[in-house]
């Protein structure tokens, strides 16, 4: 049986692949893919602890009842200051 094979030709005027070929680089010759495959699992198993989060976040929050705050009432413009605008309308 022959082993697959994976071909990783990464657009370097892409940031993100960029970064990935630097770090691949950086690793020995021998170890790439090894190094690769970690990377795969990390980011799977962070994908679905991620996923178990949001799902026990959504059901612990649907237990919190959400109820608005009180409004405060407003103070009513005191009379002086109706007073003070009617005279510059008047005054137009």
């Amino acid at each position: 049986m022959t082993r697959p094979q994976f071909v990783f030709r990464p657009n370097l005027r892409d940031p993100a692949q960029r970064r990935a070929w630097q770090l691949l680089q950086e690793q020995p010759p021998g170890e790439r893919s090894a190094y690769l495959a970690v990377c795969i699992l990390r980011a799977s198993d962070q994908a679905a602890a991620q996923k178990e989060l949001r799902a026990m976040l959504r059901e612990e929050l649907g237990k919190i009842p959400v109820i608005a705050a009180p409004v405060e009432p407003k103070e009513a413009v005191p009379k002086a200051t109706l007073d003070f605008f009617s005279a510059l309308q008047q005054n137009e």
